[in-house]
């Protein structure tokens, strides 16, 4: 266990996941026009020498829009961001400025099989909820569901840059 001494910071409360929450939204919101950018530059050139990929070339937007994997694809990259940057260190970018960190109960950083369980567990942020309740002993829906925990970093600990190196 190489992050032992990791493992001892307290769990985030409600106020402040949804803090990073926010901020993660926002970020989130990036990520999906980056994907849409993208996609929609790859599209307007295939149209182009591609015939029939869609019947109207003049609007390309509608076309991808009508697509079958489009949304599909939006959220798998939107999700990736997260699974990525939860099982690589721990933090996303919301959750640097709240000094927040997923771990294992050891202090090691998550697998990206546990960040999917986390992803598909976490409702948009509502897992959340689940701190309201008596029994949540500091734990979300998200954290139970995929063994890891949120915890709320010191601010020398939230300055190291490589968790899954040390």
């Amino acid at each position: 266990m190489k992050n032992e001494e990791h493992a001892n910071f307290p769990r985030a409360g409600f106020v402040r996941r949804l803090g990073a929450l926010g901020y993660d939204f926002l970020v989130g919101s990036a990520v999906y026009a980056v994907a849409h950018f993208c996609a929609f530059g790859v599209i307007a050139v295939a149209a182009n020498y591609i015939p029939g990929l869609c019947q109207d070339n003049h609007d390309i937007q509608k076309c991808l829009i009508e697509s079958k994997f489009y949304t599909g694809y939006l959220f798998a990259v939107v999700g990736f961001f997260f699974v990525w940057f939860w099982s690589h260190g721990g933090q996303t970018l919301g959750m640097r400025a709240w000094r927040l960190k997923i771990q294992r109960m050891d202090g090691n950083t998550i697998s990206m099989f546990q960040a999917v369980i986390r992803l598909c567990t976490a409702f948009l942020g509502l897992g959340n909820l689940w701190l309201l309740s008596r029994n949540s002993e500091g734990m979300s829906l998200p954290d139970r569901m995929s063994g890891s925990e949120m915890v709320v970093l010191s601010p020398e600990a939230n300055r190291i840059k490589h968790w899954d190196q040390l």
